[in-house]
């Protein structure tokens, strides 16, 4: 990199930061730090889910794995654009009536306050790690493009600043600043894309070298990501797409239930063809630079290899603006638990907003650090992707399970649910350290677990279910007038007219079809794939029209 790179990416910095001040000027009540006064508009929302969603573990992570081990991995993007369009359509608008600030307090507000507790320290751990994650990618990426080969010393300045933006703006500085690097991402992308394509004869040039490999198997029968790994990571793209507090704090941001099911579902949609924009540089990429050994390295090693100086600095800037969105919003994600869910539940429930944003600051200071000490594991965990992949694995479904699928029941009760939590959880330990499991396995493994321990820690405890918690739900879910108390009109979650209800057996005969195509690719059919991708086109295509009809 020259000077002229540096300074660019100096100055994109100082004007991150900057922004981040801006954003602090709106925080007048405890809501504009955790949840940007809910006030956030479709369009506003749609970009900070997306600047949130594509970031450096796609750019270097999936990018570099695509590149050793093939174009599948484009499904943990696709499938989770998918649980985008399901959870707009009907998950979140019914969190979003409940006007709740965390999936703790959605847990305390359906089970008991100690469900409340266990799952805010769960989650801190789990979203923490998720940042530690990106901020490692974002350490090797600076590291190998700018030449200053200290991983730790980037870590550190992409950390302090991040921190500090987070600290004092909340949710409207991640909001303000997930504007302008979605820009950012977008035009970096957009520059590598056709210059790593032209480099190996563009589509043609790339099938003919990667013919007989393996790597352009969409739904493979064998291997890490397989058929089963599609299968898997859809179902966890729901949970994802559910209860991830770092989605859900923008999602609650929202002004009505309308902008939350809008402004998912055009996520979903807009960000699946930039899928294409990492896997097609990372399976290039396996061609101009064979033999690399990190896959965490290896994209950066090609922007180096291919980008001329100033066009190298505009580049790493885009990429740095995906890294400092995703963890903007995890931090403030996280400082809503701990002074949400942990401080006023435990130390002073009564405390004031002033109290309350104070705590909160205190508590992204203190995620920070932990999250610069967990990026220095990742490495160790096998990288960006795997180490990922481990986490979800064993916490994800168990909580999807208890907050979720036994969420809108009758009779699931708070021990049952603490039963679920923590027998899921176990067991995804110790099938992945114990026997080895690899991602699907252990998946399975967790959320078949927390399914029985639900009913099995209701038996067993003789726990009861609190029926006004539960009737909150039922109304959450059928929505009301009351409830709502917005200029656009009320959401029906379930549609009430022809259209709406056509368009809405569309989109699970779609569903339907998905699954049918990836069984059927596994199998060895060769028209499972296509099917797999127009199952998905319809996919999106019915969600958008379920949109437009009550």
């Amino acid at each position: 990199m020259t000077s002229i790179d540096y300074l660019l990416v100096a100055v994109f910095l100082a004007f991150t930061f900057y922004v981040g001040m801006v954003g602090g000027k709106f925080i007048k009540h405890s809501d504009d730090y955790f949840v940007a006064g809910r006030a956030l508009p479709p369009f506003i929302l749609a970009a900070a889910i997306t600047a949130t969603n594509v970031n450096l573990y796609s750019f270097i992570g999936q990018a570099g794995t695509a590149s050793q081990h093939g174009i599948a991995i484009i499904w943990q993007t696709w499938t989770g654009n998918m649980a985008l369009v399901f959870s707009g359509l009907f998950i979140l608008p019914v969190l979003r009536r409940l006007r709740i600030r965390s999936v703790p307090e959605l847990l305390e507000r359906r089970y008991s306050g100690g469900v409340r507790a266990l799952v805010g320290v769960l989650w801190i751990f789990r979203l923490t790690f998720w940042i530690g994650v990106v901020l490692y990618a974002s350490g090797v990426a600076a590291a190998k493009i700018t030449g200053v080969d200290s991983v730790l010393l980037w870590l550190a300045v992409f950390g302090v600043i991040t921190v500090l933006y987070t600290m004092i703006g909340g949710m409207w500085s991640v909001a303000l600043n997930d504007i302008l690097q979605f820009v950012l991402m977008l035009g970096a992308a957009m520059i590598v894309l056709p210059l790593a394509m032209s480099k190996v004869g563009w589509m043609p040039g790339l099938v003919k070298a990667l013919a007989g490999s393996g790597k352009l198997d969409l739904v493979p029968q064998i291997g890490q990501f397989n058929w089963k790994f599609i299968l898997a990571i859809f179902f966890l793209g729901i949970e994802w797409a559910a209860v991830d507090q770092g989605l859900l704090q923008r999602a609650f941001g929202a002004r009505s239930t309308k902008s939350v099911a809008k402004g998912l579902v055009i996520a979903g949609i807009v960000t699946t063809p930039f899928a294409l924009l990492w896997i097609l540089p990372g399976l290039a990429s396996s061609v101009i630079l064979p033999g690399v050994s990190n896959p965490d390295s290896v994209i950066p090693l090609l922007y180096r290899q291919l980008l001329p100086p100033v066009v190298l600095g505009l580049v790493l800037c885009g990429l740095l603006s995906s890294q400092i969105s995703t963890i903007s919003g995890n931090l403030n994600a996280v400082a809503t638990m701990l002074a949400n869910d942990l401080y006023r539940r435990f130390f002073k429930r009564e405390a004031g907003h002033a109290e309350t944003i104070r705590i909160a600051r205190l508590s992204t200071l203190g995620a920070g650090v932990l999250m610069v000490g967990i990026s220095l594991l990742v490495e160790r965990l096998g990288g960006v992707v795997n180490a990922y992949l481990t986490v979800i694995a064993i916490m994800d479904m168990p909580l999807f399970v208890i907050a979720i699928v036994y969420g809108f029941t009758k009779w699931a009760d708070p021990r049952g649910a603490m039963t679920a939590l923590l027998l899921g959880v176990a067991a995804g330990t110790i099938v992945t350290f114990g026997f080895g499991f690899e991602f699907a396995g252990a998946t399975l493994v967790s959320g078949a677990t927390a399914l029985m321990g639900m009913p099995l820690g209701h038996l067993v405890f003789k726990g009861k279910a609190a029926l006004e918690k539960v009737d909150d739900f039922i109304l959450a879910r059928r929505g009301s007038a009351q409830m709502e108390s917005e200029t656009d009109g009320l959401y029906s979650v379930i549609p009430v007219s022809r259209a709406g209800k056509t368009a809405l057996s569309v989109y699970f005969a779609a569903m339907a079809a998905f699954f049918a195509g990836v069984i059927a690719g596994g199998m060895g059919q060769a028209w499972g794939p296509a099917l797999t991708v127009g199952a998905m086109a319809v996919y999106f295509i019915a969600g958008l029209w379920r949109l437009r009809y009550a």
